[in-house]
């Protein structure tokens, strides 16, 4: 079975996008990743609906605070397939 080109455009964009930010993936990239707009991406984050960030309310302030890391945001993305095994 032959991977249809679409997918592997788009682990390639994965791909960049965890090379570009090793450590966290800013909202805005993110959200563009997933075809979002970056403001329900913070929503979700939030509310607890993503299960690869975090989003709170700053203590002493009315602004908030996102974070989302790249090795959950990539695992959560490929359903860790990147580490098994396929040759068995």
């Amino acid at each position: 079975m032959t991977v249809p080109t679409t997918i592997t455009n788009k682990l390639d964009e994965l791909n960049q996008l965890c090379e570009k930010y090793p450590s966290k993936i800013p909202v805005r990239e993110c959200a563009a990743f997933l075809g979002l707009e970056d403001e329900s991406l913070r929503h979700c984050l939030e509310h607890g609906s993503c299960p690869f960030g975090l989003g709170w309310l700053k203590k002493n302030a009315h602004n908030r605070a996102f974070y989302i890391p790249t090795l959950t945001f990539y695992l959560w993305v490929t359903q860790s397939a990147g580490f098994k095994d396929n040759t068995i």
